[in-house]
């Protein structure tokens, strides 16, 4: 019972809007109730909503971001085939769920420098990717694969059309997606931590990065 209380204590400021998360809450709040009577079973049903947690990718635990960060952001395409987007993270091993495979069926690995962009029209092809420094300064860029969709669409090809990300649009907004989630940031693009290591963010940082980075179509 004392290890049912240690996770209830340690998830319940964590992970309050995470839909495995709310599982955890609830069946922990039930036995709680009535601690007298943790049966085997309940103990297997513990351990199966405790690995859904662990296992649901980053992808649908996007941090909440300051709209501060729109600020003097009018259009993500800088002009010859370069947008500048926000980004965050994705494809951390044991966070991709239970096939840890990408849309394109490669495997979720350690060190894999790769990228998701929110159409499949776009998996499988290179881009070149480089981060937009705080002073406003990029990096070089590094080119990588698209191996997976996201980060919150899987039909918005903005780079068609040279237009902004629809993500924007639903952050302005506070809307939600097509699942009922709130759109927590204007990301349009996903980078594996080990993608944010090599454009120049530090691999502590790296596992849950999020800032600006400037993309194009590598030919």
């Amino acid at each position: 019972m004392k290890y049912l209380i240690l996770f209830y204590i340690c998830f319940n400021c964590s992970i309050a809007n995470d839909p495995a998360g709310n599982l955890i809450l609830k069946y922990l709040k039930k036995k709680q109730s009535n601690p007298g009577y943790i049966s085997h079973n309940d103990k297997k049903s513990f351990n199966r909503l405790f690995s859904k947690i662990v296992s649901q990718s980053l992808f649908s635990r996007k941090k909440r971001v300051s709209q501060s960060i729109l600020n003097n952001t009018k259009s993500s395409y800088q002009g010859n085939g370069i947008f500048r987007v926000y980004g965050t993270s994705f494809g951390k091993p044991g966070n991709k769920g239970e096939t840890n495979v990408f849309k394109d069926g490669s495997k979720v690995k350690w060190g894999l420098v790769t990228a998701a962009l929110p159409h499949v029209s776009i998996i499988g092809k290179h881009i070149k990717v480089r981060l937009v420094k705080k002073d406003g300064r990029v990096g070089r860029w590094v080119r990588m694969k698209v191996r997976d969709l996201g980060p919150w669409f899987r039909d918005d090809p903005y780079w068609k059309t040279n237009s902004n990300p629809r993500a924007i649009h639903y952050f302005q907004h506070r809307m939600r997606r097509f699942d009922g989630r709130v759109v927590k940031n204007p990301a349009g693009i996903d980078l594996t931590p080990w993608a944010w290591q090599k454009i120049g963010i530090s691999a502590k940082k790296s596992m849950n990065f999020s800032g600006w980075v400037e993309w194009k179509i590598s030919h």
